[in-house]
């Protein structure tokens, strides 16, 4: 992206005191549930019901497809080597593994016999024989952070390893500050996630984008109550008003529990889950129920935790596989019966991989390159993609060298799977990211052929204070403006007014240098006589 730089009470009875001092702030949020779904809610003050679409929601919208995207989170660092059997490096692999390798009785052959599978996922094998299966080798991006924490951010913004953004690639894609859209917000949420909490992958400028709930009991609420709270159910004192209170506040925040509950309630689950010790199976049964109830959400994410497997691995991580393969067996044969199968792809993603040879522990450690998994009818034919990973002579770190860049699947999701047009998918990703061929039957983009630009919304830029980004992308080459106004929508400032080239932009915008007070102001881009606007808080 091109950057271009700006000028320089009353007080309350004896028993009230007696509740406060025997419920601290903490234990109120806890009880209440607010500590943790909290965040979920509201980002610096702004509650979910204030979202609204921007020109790329609307225009996914409007598409002339019912496509979404479930993500399945790997927590803790796949172990593709035990995962994904190399099956032609046999030996090196066994000598690398001498009580962690899968057996060859334990591993199912797949295309040529050079890789198999666990038979752990075996429950999986029909997808892959049915060409509704592809696995991504040694997946990853250059100079791997083997954090937990730095490396599952990297994955959430698609930033490079150096550098921090504070926004998701799936946050900039719902990113929701578009006035034009304030009389029509979203009737559905953008996104859903399940967990215990809110992934960076779906914040925007703002915000986030995704209704987050912790658990598939606090959807279940949702979903057969319309609440998400029982306002009623509380203690007879006056923390129980005040707890009643904030239950019937947070409850009118989830302003999509009743799109949520309808949709839940005109579908059911078609086969039975293995809800037995498997959360990922009753996450994916409610995700199910809500694709088939036509909800319209696009995408969804769960979680299988349990993945950071440093010592005593077989048993766990073998575990772990059955369950994903399992629940995604159910899934997929749910939706089929329900008919929705043709609308949704399903992705796993790991933070990182493990090494190659086991350590001292039964074990492995924080590595690099790991195979992601895609399930869905629409792969074009299934199969592999990438390079079987150098084992026999590994590099001096020990670990699979990368050979897929993350963000060029995700790059390509974006484009083929949601129809999106290339230049928009380049300035979402913040670079041109490399896509792969027939990773999915793609879909024509839905984007306007008439429009000239489009505001992809605006951040502080928090390495340097007072300074804001504009985001911005040209899609035909042209004189092009860019204004602040007031809320009146009389220009203040003309931050620009000259030739811009096809292509994303980041103008950095300093409102103290030109003197303007807080409050709200819109800042507008005008292209070949089409006007494109955002509302942006100054001095909040």
């Amino acid at each position: 992206m091109a950057l271009h730089q700006a000028p320089s009470a009353d007080q309350h009875t004896s028993a009230h005191d007696h509740d406060h001092q025997t419920w601290s702030r903490r234990q109120f949020l806890a009880m209440s549930g607010i500590a943790t779904l909290g965040a979920s809610l509201l980002f610096h003050k702004i509650p979910i019901r204030a979202a609204a679409p921007s020109p790329l929601l609307a225009a996914l919208s409007n598409a002339s497809t019912d496509r979404c995207l479930v993500l399945i989170r790997l927590k803790g660092g796949n172990d593709g080597l035990n995962t994904v059997i190399p099956l032609d490096q046999y030996s090196s692999y066994q000598t690398a593994r001498p009580t962690l390798a899968i057996s060859n009785a334990n591993t199912i052959a797949l295309a040529d016999g050079s890789l198999g599978i666990n038979n752990a996922l075996s429950d999986i094998h029909p997808l892959w024989l049915d060409g509704k299966m592809k696995i991504v080798r040694n997946t990853g991006y250059p100079s791997q952070n083997l954090s937990h924490f730095r490396s599952s951010d990297i994955w959430a913004t698609a930033s490079n390893t150096a550098d921090v953004w504070y926004t998701g690639w799936a946050g900039r894609y719902f990113d929701r500050e578009y006035p034009a859209y304030f009389t029509a917000s979203p009737s559905v949420p953008p996104a859903l996630q399940i967990g215990s909490d809110s992934n960076l992958m779906f914040r925007g400028g703002a915000g986030n984008m995704a209704l987050v709930l912790n658990s598939v009991t606090d959807f279940y609420n949702i979903a057969q109550t319309g609440n998400l709270y029982d306002a009623n159910d509380i203690p007879p004192c006056y923390y129980g008003e005040e707890l009643s209170f904030m239950r019937t506040i947070t409850n009118s925040s989830v302003r999509f529990s009743d799109v949520v509950k309808a949709a839940y309630d005109s579908s059911s689950n078609s086969v039975s889950y293995p809800t037995t010790n498997n959360r990922l199976a009753e996450q994916l049964a409610v995700i199910a129920r809500l694709i088939k109830g036509n909800l319209g959400t696009k995408i969804y994410m769960v979680t299988l935790d349990g993945f950071d497997t440093h010592s005593a691995q077989l048993t766990t991580h073998n575990t772990l596989l059955t369950r994903l393969a399992q629940s995604v067996k159910a899934f997929t044969d749910d939706l089929t019966i329900g008919g929705k199968s043709q609308d949704v792809l399903i992705m796993t993603f790991s933070e990182f991989g493990r090494r190659i040879a086991q350590n001292g522990s039964a074990g492995t450690d924080h590595g690099e390159g790991s195979p992601l998994f895609l399930w869905g009818d629409e792969l074009n034919g299934g199969g592999i993609v990438g390079n079987a990973p150098n084992i026999t002579t590994p590099p001096t770190t020990g670990n699979v060298t990368f050979e897929t860049d993350f963000r060029s699947i995700y790059a390509t999701i974006l484009q083929d799977w949601f129809c999106l047009d290339p230049l928009l998918t380049d300035a979402i990703m913040g670079s041109s990211q490399q896509r792969i061929s027939n990773l999915v039957n793609a879909c024509q983009p839905s984007t306007d052929a008439g429009d000239w630009a489009v505001l992809l919304g605006h951040q502080p830029d928090l390495e340097q204070s007072g300074h804001i980004m504009l985001k911005y992308a040209v899609l035909n080459k042209g004189n092009v403006r860019l204004q602040i106004l007031n809320t009146a929508g009389r220009a203040v400032v003309t931050l620009f007014n000259e030739f811009r080239e096809t292509g994303s932009y980041i103008y950095d915008f300093v409102p103290a240098a030109y003197r303007l007070p807080a409050g709200e102001y819109i800042y507008q881009i005008e292209a070949s006589g089409k006007q494109y606007s955002r509302l942006i808080r100054i001095g909040f």
